[in-house]
């Protein structure tokens, strides 16, 4: 009998190497398994601008510098909760004097100049909680119009007249020599001042008056002067008020129903539109249509924005608010978004609660300047700097749960390359199991030989500043 054997030989592994680099930005809106790797399900306190993860926004110290020297922005041991710019002229001296309002948490409103020797938050005095505030020109001199619990101011310098009593307004804008404003006692009227008199709210047909609302669209929670007219925001839509001359000819349209609430701190003058967040996304309003925006984290976007706050500057808008990620802060607002108008793109500052912002673009000084309560209680301007005040802020990007397109043979991973300036770490979580290791700056060659069917990748640093700029998986591919 002959025998006849057949030698087999060992599989040869088809070997592939994957590129996490070149990295988008995160993506909710498609599921994990078809994310592409270079898209993060979550991520925060890093950049993308450049197609690499660098250091993301942060909060550093503001400075104020003119011809007689530079001067730190500080705050004398109070919490701003309320922030407003305006400018007044000194006439007889052909000056133009740069001023910031500010709330503190002990009750007082506070001064400071902006363009002169720095003297630091200065107290007005107390006039109760500020509700708004607004540029103004009263009796030929311009101020800040504003509203508080106890009544309405004009401020001019360091000295608050109160104008009325009775008007206690949650809202108010300037539009056509009239002041038009939302009672805090009948959120449901639109009031506006006689012309060129915010002392005058007498209801007559040649003074001021109001115009009622029902409930369909809720409380009326914001009015903004835009596109010249007026446009007013509900709980629950968008109307726009035509508002010139004689109160016969004022005009009322609605424009947008929202299925959701619109938060009125949100809400911001973003050029040529209006962004706002509600509770069934963030949108960007042009006066007639209205689109979603930051559509790609919506699902890591709390759908309570009752604490938050929107602002506009340098082509950018600026949302604090919540985000359903881990964070050291148990309520409130943890995050910072900061989406690029232009180019559509956003960055994710994370693990910071802001308590009050407002937008700064002068000779003296430029950029969003803000009060964080955490990581700790500081005031200055957001700039990519990876931490608040000398506080790193924890910097997270996690790759989406893959199988790399292959479902069937064996896949081992045999080494992750990682480029890095500053240090960190690379957790490798394959087929639920954990394997962690630490990074250095400089080519990190991290030996792994494990086989997985499917992977993910996070990679997270507690520097200050970190800069990532290839990470490369080697994996062997075994048929069946």
């Amino acid at each position: 009998m002959i025998r006849t054997y057949q030698t087999q030989t060992a599989l040869s592994p088809k070997r592939k190497k994957y590129r996490l680099s070149t990295f988008k930005g995160v993506n909710t809106t498609v599921a994990e398994e078809i994310l592409p790797l270079n898209y993060s399900p979550k991520s925060y306190n890093f950049n993308f601008g450049k197609g690499v993860l660098d250091t993301g926004y942060g909060v550093d110290a503001a400075y104020i510098r003119t011809g007689e020297g530079s001067w730190q922005i500080k705050r004398r041991g109070i919490s701003v909760k309320f922030l407003s710019f305006y400018r007044y002229t000194i006439h007889n001296l052909s000056t133009t004097v740069e001023k910031l309002v500010a709330y503190g948490d002990d009750g007082k409103l506070y001064d400071f100049t902006l363009n002169e020797m720095y003297s630091g938050f200065a107290p007005i005095g107390e006039y109760g909680v500020v509700m708004d505030a607004v540029p103004y020109v009263y009796n030929e001199n311009d101020g800040l119009l504003v509203a508080t619990t106890t009544g309405l101011y004009f401020l001019r310098e360091f000295t608050m007249t109160r104008l009325s009593f009775s008007e206690i307004f949650t809202t108010m804008c300037v539009h056509s020599d009239r002041v038009f404003a939302v009672s805090k006692l009948d959120e449901y009227k639109l009031y506006f001042s006689d012309d060129f008199d915010p002392k005058n709210w007498a209801i007559s047909m040649d003074e001021g008056g109001y115009i009622s609302f029902d409930t369909t669209l809720g409380k009326v929670i914001k009015v903004v002067d835009f596109a010249g007219n007026v446009y007013l925001f509900f709980e629950h839509g968008v109307m726009r008020l035509t508002a010139y001359n004689l109160q016969t000819e004022f005009r009322l349209q609605k424009l947008y129903v929202s299925p959701g609430t619109i938060y009125r701190d949100t809400i911001a003058i973003c050029g040529d539109r209006i962004a706002f967040a509600a509770s069934d996304g963030v949108f960007l309003f042009d006066g007639v249509s209205i689109g979603k925006i930051m559509t790609e984290i919506e699902d890591l976007v709390s759908k309570d924005m009752s604490e938050a706050k929107g602002l506009y500057h340098g082509g950018k808008y600026y949302l604090a608010c919540r985000m359903e990620m881990d964070s050291a802060i148990a309520s409130g607002n943890n995050s910072l978004i900061v989406y690029d108008l232009g180019k559509k793109t956003l960055e994710i500052a994370h693990d910071l609660s802001v308590l009050s912002m407002v937008s700064l673009d002068l000779d003296a000084v430029r950029g969003v300047l803000t009060n964080v309560t955490y990581p700790s209680d500081y005031i200055g301007v957001v700039a990519p700097v990876g931490r608040v005040d000398e506080t790193p802020l924890p910097k997270l990007w996690q790759s989406p749960i893959t199988s790399l397109g292959v479902h069937d043979g064996r896949k081992f991973l045999r080494e992750v390359r990682i480029r890095a300036e500053g240090a960190g770490s690379i957790l490798l979580t394959m087929d639920g199991a954990d394997y962690s290791y630490a990074i250095t700056s400089g080519l990190n060659k991290v030996k792994v030989m494990r086989p997985f069917d499917r992977l993910q990748v996070t990679l997270t640093s507690s520097a200050v500043e970190v800069r990532i700029t290839l990470v490369e998986l080697t994996v062997d591919h075994y048929g069946e």
